[in-house]
């Protein structure tokens, strides 16, 4: 057991997590699944190969979780998982490698199909081809799945009922334009909301019969929306107001600005509600804007309740806030 503090003087006692298996482990991401957490990866083998991995917890232990990548997939096999969403027991990754004459990412979906991970089929242009740009992290709600990301045409997001498969939206009124897209999540009324800048400006796109833009209240200066998370009836969203972090927070329609505070020149990394305050990772750790010490360098955190779990490159913590 590790013992730390962070700024608050509120110790965080953090406990090692083994996750068999795991040597070579490049880990992206996380997710709190209700009953059980999911991390993610890859596994990267002495010949600089890669494969995907992930492994699924409880309180009684952790155990790594098989993929099955479509049997004429090339690259399945070789991609690391970079992103994991989950809701009323349905399972979703984003896993992509370099690949091509270019070395441009060669993303793939997966879905969980009874105790598996299973490749989804999809043509080339769903995710690549010449309007490519990047392929964000997926969220998942009742209504499905959704992957923020872009296309030469500005802000797009990916959109499945069933995390099988999934539309790509682009050049859509309203997403298109001088516009980036950095995260989505499923708003308290079930609709999709898409969240990035616009003009250089933090901007929301709520889904329904189009794509409705909004813009939360900013200061002069750069801004940009790059994760959200749920707290309740409320979103949480963390991003970037010139070179501080800045959160802001949207109720019932209505955006509200909150703090500015440290920051890092690579932006947020990644979002999570725990002990009801937002645990951000950029450059670090932060605990409702403070700086806090971690066993390991951050690369993503995911929370429920008072619990947060923190992952590291290559292993996984967990402390009680």
């Amino acid at each position: 057991m590790l013992s730390l503090s962070a700024c608050s003087n509120h110790p965080l006692r953090w406990e090692p997590v083994d996750l068999p298996g795991s040597g070579g482990a490049d880990l992206r991401d996380a997710a709190d699944c209700g009953d059980r957490w999911w991390v993610v990866g890859g596994l990267r083998a002495a010949d600089g190969s890669t494969r995907p991995a992930a492994w699924t917890g409880t309180d009684a232990g952790w155990q790594p979780v098989t993929f099955a990548p479509l049997p004429t997939s090339y690259y399945g096999p070789q991609q690391v998982i970079t992103s994991v969403a989950c809701a009323d027991g349905r399972v979703a990754m984003v896993g992509a490698v370099p690949g091509g004459a270019h070395g441009n990412p060669r993303v793939s979906t997966w879905r969980l199909d009874g105790d598996r991970m299973v490749e989804n089929a999809a043509p080339f242009e769903t995710y690549g081809g010449d309007t490519a740009v990047d392929v964000g992290p997926i969220a998942a709600g009742p209504a499905g799945f959704a992957i923020a990301g872009n296309r030469t045409s500005g802000a797009a997001a990916w959109l499945s009922p069933d995390g099988r498969t999934f539309t790509l939206h682009e050049n859509d009124p309203g997403l298109a334009g001088d516009t980036v897209a950095r995260d989505a999540i499923t708003l308290p009324d079930g609709r999709w909301a898409v969240f990035g800048s616009a003009d250089g400006q933090a901007a929301a796109w709520v889904g329904g019969a189009g794509w409705a833009r909004e813009y939360p209240p900013t200061e002069e200066g750069v801004t940009e929306i790059q994760r959200v998370v749920r707290q309740g009836d409320e979103v949480v969203a963390a991003g970037i107001h010139d070179t501080e972090f800045q959160l802001w927070h949207r109720r019932g329609g209505t955006w509200t600005a909150g703090e500015t505070f440290g920051g890092d020149p690579a932006g947020v990394r990644s979002l999570t509600i725990a002990g009801g305050r937002p645990v951000l990772v950029g450059g670090g750790l932060w605990i409702d804007g403070k700086s806090a010490d971690a066993p390991a360098t951050p690369v993503a955190v995911a929370g429920r309740g008072d619990a947060l779990l923190l992952v590291a490159a290559d292993r996984i913590w967990q402390t009680t806030l």
